[in-house]
């Protein structure tokens, strides 16, 4: 999978994720299958981009501000 299209899935995931999580609540099993696959193209991404002899010099992919609203659903439903 090329890097576009990495970020394209992750950004459908995330997207996917916090729907469900606002519908199911967030420890629903679908919700938490969401988040694994999503933290699993993090990990692709992060060696896409940062090799390990590049250990050092990491960043993260930065995710768009409105995920905030996945917080917001967990506090509201805690």
């Amino acid at each position: 999978m090329g890097r576009c299209k990495l970020e394209e899935e992750m950004e459908r995931l995330r997207t996917a994720m916090q729907h469900q999580a606002e519908r199911l609540g967030m420890n629903h099993p679908t919700v938490v299958q969401i988040s694994q696959q999503l933290d699993e193209l993090h990990n692709q991404w992060n060696r896409w981009h940062y090799p390990s002899s590049d250990a050092d010099h990491r960043a993260a992919y930065i995710i768009r501000r409105y995920t905030s609203k996945i917080r917001e659903v967990a506090v509201d439903r805690a």
